[in-house]
C-alpha cells in the first residue's frame, strides 16, 4: 500500500533523467537515498521495475506498465490540486440549517426564491435550535434561519421576517377571551416552545402556569392532537401562518384574546466570512403568510 507518494516522483525522475546519479542531483538527495526509495517501491509493487545498465537504466515490462500508471496518477493529481485550490469558490449547493418547524412550514414556501437568488440548488439541514450555533461555527452550513439572535466569535445575524402566534381551539369559541380566561382553558402544549414565557412576559401572565393537559414534542403533533381529540375542547398557540389553513377550512377555530399580540422574529445567521450570502438571503421577498 502506498503511503509515501514521494517514491513515485523519485521513480519518474529516474525515468526522465535515465540515471540514478542524475536523478539524485535533480531531487537534491543522495544517490543511496534514491536507491533505497526504488528498493522500497519495488517491494511494494512486488516486481523489478528498473534495471541499471552501463549507459543508463532500462525499464522492465512491469516498469513500463508502472510508468503508464504514474502518468495517469500525475494527471489525476493535477486535476485534484486544481479543484482543491478552488474548492471555496466552486459552485455548489447552498447549505441552510434550520429548526424542524421552520423546515416544515417556512422553507418549502421560499425554496424557489432561495435557488433563484443564489443561482444554486439548496441543501437544507434540520437541527435542534441549541445545536445550530455549533453547526455554523464548525462551517457545516453557509447560513441558518432561526428564531433567536446568536452571539459568538465571528457570528453575525440579521432580521429576516416576523410572524404572529394565534390561539386556536378544536371547537368553536363563542366570545373574545380576556387574558385571565387563559387560566381556565385546557391546553395542548409544544415542549419545544421554550420561549413562550418570554413572549407572555409583557402581559402579566406565565405561559408555563397555564394548564397543560398534554405536552407534545412538535407543532405538528399539537395540531394532530387538537384535530383527533375533539370530544373535549382544547386550546393551543400556533404560528399564524400554520394555523390559518386549518382555520380557513374550519378544522380548527381561532380564539380571539383581548389586548394581546404575540410576535416572533426570524433571523438569518452566518459566520462573518459568509456575510455576502447572508445579505443576499435577506433580500428574498416575504412569503405570503407573513
Amino acid at each position: 500500500m502506498f503511503t509515501d507518494f514521494n517514491i513515485i516522483n523519485t521513480f519518474l525522475v529516474i525515468v526522465e533523467e535515465r540515471s540514478f546519479s542524475r536523478a539524485s542531483k535533480a531531487l537534491g538527495i543522495s544517490q543511496p537515498a534514491v536507491t533505497l526509495q526504488m528498493k522500497k517501491l519495488e517491494e511494494i509493487v512486488g516486481a523489478t521495475l528498473i534495471l541499471r545498465k552501463k549507459n543508463g537504466i532500462l525499464l522492465t515490462k512491469e516498469g513500463e506498465k508502472f510508468k503508464e500508471l504514474c502518468q495517469k496518477f500525475e494527471i489525476t493529481l493535477q486535476v485534484f490540486s486544481e479543484e482543491a485550490s478552488n474548492i471555496k469558490n466552486a459552485k455548489s449547493k447552498l447549505v441552510v440549517a434550520t429548526t424542524p418547524i421552520i423546515h416544515e412550514c417556512i422553507i418549502p414556501l421560499i425554496l424557489d426564491d432561495i435557488s433563484s437568488t443564489f443561482d444554486l440548488g439548496v441543501d437544507v439541514r434540520v437541527k435542534n435550535e441549541e445545536d445550530i450555533l455549533k453547526y455554523i461555527e464548525d462551517r457545516r452550513c453557509d447560513l441558518a434561519i432561526v428564531n433567536d439572535k446568536y452571539f459568538g466569535k465571528d457570528i453575525i445575524y440579521k432580521h429576516f421576517n416576523d410572524y404572529n402566534f394565534v390561539l386556536v381551539s378544536n371547537q368553536p369559541v363563542a366570545k373574545k377571551l380576556a387574558i385571565k380566561d387563559l387560566y381556565k382553558l385546557n391546553f395542548i402544549k409544544d415542549a419545544s416552545k421554550t420561549y413562550f414565557d418570554a413572549l407572555f412576559s409583557g402581559y402579566s401572565i406565565r405561559y408555563s402556569d397555564l394548564n397543560a393537559t398534554y405536552t407534545l414534542d412538535s407543532t405538528l403533533a399539537v395540531i394532530n392532537a387538537l384535530i383527533y381529540n375533539s370530544n373535549q375542547q382544547y386550546f393551543a398557540f400556533l404560528p399564524e401562518f400554520i394555523a390559518k389553513r386549518y382555520i380557513k377550512d374550519s378544522t380548527l377555530f381561532e380564539a380571539k384574546i383581548e389586548n394581546i399580540k404575540l410576535k416572533r422574529t426570524l433571523f438569518v445567521v452566518s459566520l462573518k466570512e459568509n456575510e455576502d450570502k447572508l445579505n443576499k438571503f435577506i433580500t428574498i421577498k416575504e412569503p405570503e403568510f407573513m
